[in-house]
């Protein structure tokens, strides 16, 4: 390279000395020096420009570079999470070949990308039985020709509505009884598609059933007939205050829960309810995990207005025993007679099937014995298919999240950043194998730990993650979901190097808090923005959010994070331009 002359090195000193004064002057405080942009992709099947999720990520980078961002948060989905590189069989074609192209397109274009990943689900994805999962206890059963099943007393009166009890409430502007159509006897209950401009957008069924056992396994069926019906439906099971429901599934499709096959294993696909269908009968299981008494509610929370309607009868809840039972050696399957004296030995005294006990010749169990069972009740399916969180009571979930950076290091060429999700975590804190504390401390001796696992390994790697568990201002509240006990406290676990993003979708206001809460203990942070929003209004509630905690003096916003969860990038430079307007000098032309 040729010499620079003296002249010419003076010109560029004087030039680059007075970009960064005038940086420094236009900002002093929350300067937005990480501009990132999230992109969720699956990279694995079909290579290269073949593959349209690598050509989304490729169109990204070029929009970012173009729009001062700076970074990707790369996220891996589907058959391509990043776990599957610790699986025996390994990831799915082409998922090397497209990262290696990706890492490379990206550093040619100057945008750092920044993985995603060390979710609390990864153990479990790779050992099912370090999944989370729920206690039945002293279950009943009873012995009938040489199989033992739960006694499976039904909850539910006026099953089929006959009788039209009034324990059974419902909206009564789009729900009503019908006496014209049923699966069983005379009456069904129906429901209508007659939401109005001026609201009446509820059409749910409600029951409340009180006097049940905690920590109990129950089935709930149902048959279902629809007629050009579209509205989405959705069960949803309640604590008794209606404050955070137990039971809904999240995942999408899955609204209408999701079923057990005739062998015990989940059903492939969710509880899947066509637009016009003939009567059809799904099931699906929940735990009243600390409560004696829930509430449940079925139906639509966005009803349509097109005329459809949907019919539902039969709906029956009886307790269900050993069904989708997780064993680990901090998880037993216990077996008693009814009075409890006397422990019952497994092979000898009886055998382990789906959904029932095999009575063996020689065992002690005598026939039509009544006996009780204890076991743990996987919780996948109750709040989501995917994405339940692993028990974190042993080393194994702390390996394996070491592990599986080690392959994602190598993956990106050693990145500096790495982003944790954890987010939403709705069902945590049920192993006893783990000292008996709240949910708070937990997640916080899990995250703690985490951490400095990663950083004992990587000194030099900044860690991220979502605010949500770590906010009482969001989640880590009390109660939440199937978490148990109270998340308060939670975010004592966090290291001080760790930077939150902060997604909180509320008010202005609500936003504030939030900053400042995390801001008040010296947390950096950034702020996830758009989250689908193409009028920008989310855009702008965060930066008059962020104007209203600066005059509270909170500091350490790092800067933004282009948010969308469909795919939609068409507003990189929208989100881009309002956020230059609105605080110039932060954000690069």
């Amino acid at each position: 390279m040729r010499k620079i002359s003296s002249v010419l090195a003076v010109a560029l000193g004087l030039v680059f000395s007075q970009a960064a004064s005038a940086q420094s002057t236009s900002c002093s405080v929350n300067c937005f020096s990480k501009r990132w942009v999230y992109v969720p992709v699956n990279l694995s099947g079909k290579a290269l420009t073949d593959n349209p999720d690598y050509v989304k990520v490729l169109k990204v980078i070029e929009a970012a570079k173009l729009n001062g961002y700076n970074g990707i948060a790369l996220d891996s989905g589907g058959s391509g999470i990043f776990a599957t590189m610790l699986t025996s069989a390994g990831p799915y074609p082409n998922f090397y070949t497209n990262y290696q192209s990706v890492v490379q397109k990206a550093q040619e274009a100057g945008i750092e990308l920044i993985p995603v990943g060390g979710g609390p689900e990864v153990p479990a994805f790779l050992d099912p039985s370090q999944i989370e999962a729920l206690p039945v206890q002293d279950l009943p059963f009873v012995v009938n020709e040489g199989v033992a099943k739960a006694v499976g007393t039904s909850i539910v009166t006026d099953s089929s509505f006959e009788n039209r009890d009034v324990q059974w409430g419902r909206d009564t502007a789009s729900v009503d009884y019908d006496n014209t159509v049923a699966h069983s006897g005379l009456n069904s209950m129906k429901f209508v598609e007659n939401a109005t401009s001026s609201g009446n957008n509820l059409a749910r069924l409600m029951r409340r059933f009180d006097g049940l056992r905690p920590h109990t396994s129950y089935r709930m069926s149902f048959w279902v007939k629809t007629d050009n019906y579209s509205s989405p439906l959705r069960i949803q099971i309640y604590d008794p205050l209606v404050k955070s429901p137990i039971y809904v599934n999240r995942t999408a499709g899955a609204g209408f829960g999701w079923g057990t096959a005739a062998n015990g294993n989940w059903n492939d696909n969710p509880n899947l309810i066509a637009k016009t269908q003939d009567w059809t009968r799904y099931d699906l299981d929940f735990n009243t995990a600390n409560y004696s008494t829930v509430r449940l509610y079925m139906g639509t929370w966005a009803n349509g207005s097109a005329g459809g309607k949907a019919w539902i009868d039969d709906l029956d809840i009886r307790e269900i025993g050993l069904a989708h039972t997780i064993r680990r050696a901090s998880l037993p399957v216990k077996v008693t007679s009814a009075d409890g004296n006397t422990v019952y030995t497994e092979n000898a005294d009886y055998v382990i099937k789906p959904e029932a006990l095999g009575i063996p010749g020689g065992s002690r169990i005598q026939p039509n014995q009544q006996l009780k069972v204890s076991y743990y009740q996987s919780a996948m399916n109750l709040t989501a298919r995917y994405g339940t969180a692993a028990t974190s009571c042993g080393s194994y979930f702390f390996d394996q999240q070491k592990a599986l950076f080690d392959k994602i290091s190598a993956l990106f060429k050693r990145p500096t950043k790495y982003f944790l999700y954890y987010d939403e975590m709705r069902v945590l804190n049920w192993d006893p194998a783990c000292a008996q504390q709240t949910a708070g401390a937990y997640l916080s001796n899990q995250i703690y730990t985490l951490q400095n696992t990663l950083t004992s390994a990587y000194p030099n790697l900044e860690l991220y993650i979502w605010h949500d568990m770590f906010d009482p201002n969001g989640n880590a509240t009390n109660p939440y979901y199937a978490v148990n006990g109270d998340l308060a406290g939670s975010w004592e676990g966090l290291k001080p190097s760790t930077v939150i993003m902060n997604w909180t979708d509320t008010t202005v206001a609500g936003r504030t808090t939030s900053l400042k809460f995390f801001s008040d203990k010296a947390f950096r942070q950034m702020i996830a923005v758009y989250y689908d929003d193409p009028s920008l209004n989310k855009v702008h509630e965060w930066l008059k959010a962020l104007d209203d905690a600066q005059t509270q003096n909170v500091t350490g916003v790092d800067g933004f994070m282009y948010t969308t969860w469909t795919g939609n990038d068409d507003d990189l430079a929208k989100v881009a331009n309002q956020i230059r307007a609105h605080a110039p000098g932060r954000w690069p032309q």
